[in-house]
């Protein structure tokens, strides 16, 4: 058995969205649902509510209301589709890829569908009908710089089409875009490339 092996999808995976969904309203169920046992056990041992599990009871409520913010955020993103999915892992290949990544900033979030780097080069697919995807482009490109990674061409696409056109060719001639890039990792990210390096940097800013 390989104990490397992951047991459900993490940040960057198809389906994280859907596992995180899934994980987090249990979670939120959970906690509030201690608060509720941890008060009402107070309440039927003293008869009033003013007692210590009472006030044990509330300070519960922090935390579990902390998931709860968690939660409904994720519970706003939407799952890549299939197609989308099926032709990124065609076309990409071995490029170092990932999806459902919800990049934030304090001015704002932008849910990207896909994200497909090779050396200078990043290429993101986003369906979102609204956001601020020049911003985002901008912010994506300053956060990526300022960890010592260069000044990649990022662009996120909101045509499929362009977006599959751009990575086929990205995946036609990848040394093309990593040439002339030197990356040293960290002790913390020995064997790591400088694309995943790119990716890591990513999802490091991604709910």
């Amino acid at each position: 058995m390989d104990r490397n092996r992951k047991k459900h999808p993490v940040k960057g995976d198809f389906g994280y969205y859907a596992y995180e969904k899934k994980k987090r309203i249990a979670i939120v169920a959970f906690l509030f649902g201690v608060c509720l046992l941890i008060f009402f056990t107070g309440y039927i041992m003293t008869g009033t509510r003013r007692n210590l599990l009472t006030l044990v009871s509330i300070l519960g409520v922090l935390p579990a209301a902390k998931w709860a913010t968690s939660m409904i955020m994720i519970l706003l993103q939407k799952p890549v589709e299939p197609n989308v999915y099926e032709v990124t892992e065609e076309i990409a290949g071995d490029l170092v890829h990932g999806y459902e990544l919800c990049v934030t900033a304090y001015e704002g979030r932008l849910s990207l569908d896909a994200v497909v780097v090779c050396g200078n080069s990043i290429a993101c697919y986003s369906s979102a009908e609204k956001g601020r995807f020049e911003f985002m482009e901008t912010h994506m490109r300053k956060i990526i710089h300022g960890n010592g990674l260069g000044n990649p061409a990022l662009k996120i696409f909101r045509r499929f089409d362009q977006y599959k056109e751009r990575i086929s060719q990205l995946a036609s001639d990848p040394e093309r875009y990593r040439e002339g890039l030197k990356y040293v990792p960290d002790e913390q990210h020995q064997g790591e490339t400088r694309d995943e390096a790119v990716l890591r940097i990513i999802k490091s800013i991604s709910i």
